[in-house]
Parts: C-alpha cells; sequence; structure tokens
C-alpha cells in the first residue's frame, strides 16, 4: 500500500485537478506550521526578554522591610555582613547585593526632575546596566576606599535635563532640613523601562545610606539572582526559614517578595500572551486539517476509477484507506519541512539584523525578540502531523461508499 501511495504521489497527479488540490493542502500546511513556530518563538523569546529585564533590575527575589509592603515608601531593614553571606550559599542564588533607596531631586540651571537614587555597593551586578549604556561608564560603586561621587542617569533624565556625560548636577533632600550634594553624570542608560528610567539613578551605596540617615547596617533591601525560576520556591523557603520570625536590631521585620509580586502588571500582561498563541495554534491546526481534508477529497474523487479497479482486484476498503492515508501523510510531511524552513528563515533573519522593530514606550523592547524553543517546536511538529492525518480519517472511509462495477466506469 505504501509503494502504491508512493506512486500516486510521485506521478499520479500530474496535469490533473488533484495536482492544484495537492498543492493547495501542503501551502495550507506550511502556512500553518509556520505561524505556529513564529507565534511561539516570538511569543517566548518576548516573555524571555521581559522577565530577564525586570529581574536584572530588581532581582529574582528581594528582602525588604515588611513595612515597604505596603507603603510607597522604603523602610529600613538590618542587612549584615553575616546575614548576606549566609544568603548567597542557598542553593540556585547567583548573587546578592543590597541597595538603599532615598527620593530626591536634580536640579540644572533651567530644570528639576524628582527621583530615587538607588544606592549600590561593589557586590552590584553591572553587565545589565552596561549592555544598555548609551554614553559613559559605569562607575566602580564601592570598590574605592571613598564613596564615589559619581551617578548614573537614564536618558529621559538626562534629556529632560539637558545633561550629559562629565557634567555636575545637584541634588536636593527634603527631610527636617534641605540638603544639596553634588554630583558628576558618570554615564546615561536606558532600559526601555519607562517607569524606571523615568525615576531612577543609580549612586554609591555609602552616600545614599548616609542622605537617608541610616546605620551603616541598614538598607532599603537586597536582591537576589537566582540561576533559574526553577529555585524560587526552595530559595523563598529557605528564606523564611531563616527570617521570617526574626526581628531585627531596630525592631524591624522581614519580607520576601518575588519579581513578580513587585511588578504584578507586566507579569499578568505576559502571561494574557499565552492565551493568544493558544488561540492562534487552534486556529492554524484547523486551517491545515481543512486544506488537507479538502485536497484528500478531491484525490479521492479523482481516484474513483483506481479505486473501482483496484477493488476489482481484490483490495479491501482499509488497504485502499491507508493507500490515501499514506499519500496524505506524505503530503503533510512536506508541507512541514517547508514552513518549518520558511519559519527558521525567517526567525534567523529577525534574530541576527532585527530588522521588525517595536515601540520601546509600549513594549518595553526595541525590536521583536526570538527565542528558539527546541523542545516545543518538535512537540508542535509532532502534535500538528499527528492531528492532521487523525483528521483525515473519517474523509477515508468515503471509498467504502464507492463500488467497483459504477466506478470503473466514472470519467
Amino acid at each position: 500500500m505504501l509503494f502504491i501511495a508512493k506512486r500516486i504521489y510521485r506521478d499520479g497527479t500530474q496535469g490533473r485537478v488533484s495536482a492544484s488540490a495537492v498543492r493547495i493542502a501542503t501551502a495550507g500546511v506550511a502556512v500553518g506550521i509556520l505561524v505556529m513556530i513564529c507565534s511561539i518563538c516570538v511569543t517566548i523569546g518576548f516573555q524571555n526578554e521581559i522577565k530577564n529585564k525586570v529581574s536584572s533590575l530588581v532581582g529574582d527575589v528581594q528582602i525588604v522591610n515588611t513595612r515597604s509592603l505596603y507603603s510607597s515608601n522604603s523602610a529600613p531593614i538590618q542587612l549584615s555582613d553575616s546575614l548576606v553571606s549566609s544568603i548567597s550559599v542557598l542553593p540556585g542564588v547567583v548573587d546578592i547585593h543590597r541597595f538603599v533607596i532615598c527620593p530626591g531631586m536634580l536640579k540644572t540651571e533651567d530644570a528639576f526632575r524628582g527621583v530615587f537614587f538607588r544606592g549600590v555597593d561593589s557586590a552590584f551586578n553591572k553587565n545589565f546596566i552596561s549592555a544598555h549604556m548609551l554614553s559613559g561608564h559605569v562607575p566602580s560603586f564601592g570598590q574605592t576606599e571613598a564613596p564615589s561621587d559619581s551617578i548614573l542617569i537614564s536618558a529621559s533624565l538626562a534629556s529632560t535635563l539637558q545633561l550629559h556625560t562629565g557634567q555636575r548636577v545637584y541634588a536636593y533632600f527634603f527631610d527636617e532640613s534641605l540638603r544639596a550634594r553634588r554630583f558628576v553624570v558618570a554615564g546615561i542608560f536606558q532600559t526601555h523601562m519607562a517607569d524606571f528610567d523615568i525615576k531612577m539613578c543609580y549612586a554609591d551605596s555609602r552616600i545614599v545610606q548616609k542622605l537617608a540617615k541610616l546605620e551603616h547596617d541598614q538598607y532599603s533591601g537586597a536582591e537576589i539572582r537566582l540561576v533559574n525560576t526553577e529555585y524560587t520556591d526552595s530559595v523563598t523557603s529557605a528564606l523564611y526559614s531563616m527570617l521570617s520570625l526574626r526581628e531585627d536590631a531596630y525592631g524591624q521585620y522581614y519580607s520576601f517578595p518575588r519579581v513578580n509580586e513587585l511588578f504584578p502588571q507586566v507579569f499578568s500582561w505576559l502571561t494574557l500572551l499565552d492565551t493568544n498563541v493558544i488561540a492562534i495554534l487552534i486556529i492554524m491546526i484547523a486551517v491545515a486539517c481543512v486544506t488537507i481534508i479538502s485536497g484528500l477529497l478531491i484525490i479521492i474523487l479523482e481516484r474513483t476509477r483506481f479505486i473501482g479497479v483496484m477493488k476489482a482486484m481484490g483490495a479491501t476498503n482499509v488497504q485502499l484507506r491507508h493507500v490515501f492515508l499514506y499519500l496524505s501523510a506524505m503530503i503533510v510531511v512536506k508541507g512541514l519541512v517547508i514552513g518549518n524552513a520558511c519559519a527558521f528563515f525567517l526567525l534567523a533573519l529577525q534574530h541576527f539584523c532585527g530588522i521588525l522593530s517595536l515601540d520601546p514606550a509600549a513594549y518595553y523592547l526595541a525590536k521583536v525578540p526570538v527565542a528558539f524553543p527546541w523542545m516545543w517546536i518538535l512537540l508542535l511538529n509532532f502534535i500538528t502531523f499527528i492531528v492532521c492525518v487523525l483528521a483525515l480519517i473519517i474523509p477515508t472511509f468515503i471509498i467504502s461508499r464507492i463500488h467497483p462495477a459504477k466506478s470503473i466506469r466514472f470519467e
């Protein structure tokens, strides 16, 4: 039966109506798998990029004062060197660094802007900010004996205040009295996270600690970066065991928010993308099934006389159905191969050349990201093949309604 199906596939559709049907069916499968692969690769790539960007900014898990979760102001918590060291050796922890946040105002001769100074130390992960630098450099915060008076500001702040690298700018802080501090703009970055860029600047944690009037072991919190998200539950559980009922030396209690709890709106938005992808997959598989079923019916009707002759020679309905199922499977495989080739070409083009761009203000990214989840791609091809072949079983039952005596005279 397989031999007959190969002969029909290779020679039996030349110059016939079924030739067009086969091409349309093949194109339907190819377009369907192309759209599905592109949807999955772009969606997963987009989700990964946004999650990595947010995690790089605030860590996968934070240690903060419980009061900070219920207030717009950052409350300090004690984070000693020994505590940080004990956390850093937990399984799955890549690094941990403490930070201090203090509200203030940057002012030039012509403009001013309220900002949050984010004080960081030598454990600060510079890789992310370095990758998003537009000009200047990332200072060595906490690595010199004297605190650095350098700051990093975003491109939006630099544009508003008309600042450039190397310029000096005054910062003002308000509590019981007005205090001023002069900084030097060491670099300008742009993460495309508008809410972050417009109000955050980096400075040496020792200076920000002093400006916030904190003790040497008090910080706004600590950011923990993990190997991957699989360790989030175990690390959070370990932190609860270590610190959940522990009161620090200043009478404060610890909390451990995860990154998705710090930015719930972003992660809810990313979750909604999964629903869109599922809808696209269902529609495209349905399109592929309809086209291949239509093509198979045309081939069967055109081959009515052939079916009658085969029945007259002793072929059973089951054997003939197998012939056309084999034929349809070959069409599906050809469509999958063409669709995969086109999809990988387009995705590789986007990955290396970045042809399609995005509005960073709306999507947090400058270009469409692409990921290559090979297991998902293989699973998608397998499911598409199985669904299409199973969908072809019912149409092949039309073969049992074809009578040899009438079909041999069929033209």
